[in-house]
């Protein structure tokens, strides 16, 4: 049975083995922690890009074996997104990062918070909802 990986949102599987990848350009992210888009398949690989980090930064893109490739469901927020959070409602902030943290295996956000440097080093899951996008 063949997937459709195309516009798909991933992981490198746990476990997936350096041996799975090579890069096609340089660029930003680390791809073992990071969420993956899929841009491109073929009979075995996927191309995929490194999202998750801020757009001045050269995507980076990959090569990977399709056996390597775990799918998840894309994230919740963008970077760039202008969001507020939920026990501060008057602190407004700016998605700076998303990670994938393999350990929790869930996606987790590095907030720029305005005027909060404390906040804005902290690790924000995706599945607490401590935050929310707002419209400006």
């Amino acid at each position: 049975m063949n997937k459709n990986y195309v516009g798909t949102y991933g992981v490198i599987k746990k476990n997936g083995g350096i041996d799975l990848i090579y890069s096609e350009t340089e660029g930003e992210g680390n791809i073992f922690f990071s969420i993956l888009k899929c841009i491109e398949e073929n009979d075995n690989y996927l191309k995929v890009v490194v999202i998750g980090k801020s757009k001045e930064h050269t995507p980076k893109i990959a090569i990977i074996k399709k056996e390597g490739y775990e799918i998840l469901k894309k994230p919740k927020f963008d970077v760039g997104d202008k969001v507020r959070l939920i026990k501060y409602p008057n602190e407004k902030a700016i998605v700076r990062l998303i990670i994938w943290h393999e350990k929790d295996r869930r996606i987790f956000y590095i907030l720029d918070v305005e005027g909060n440097k404390k906040r804005s080093n902290s690790w924000y899951y995706e599945d607490e909802n401590k935050f929310e996008k707002i419209n400006e």
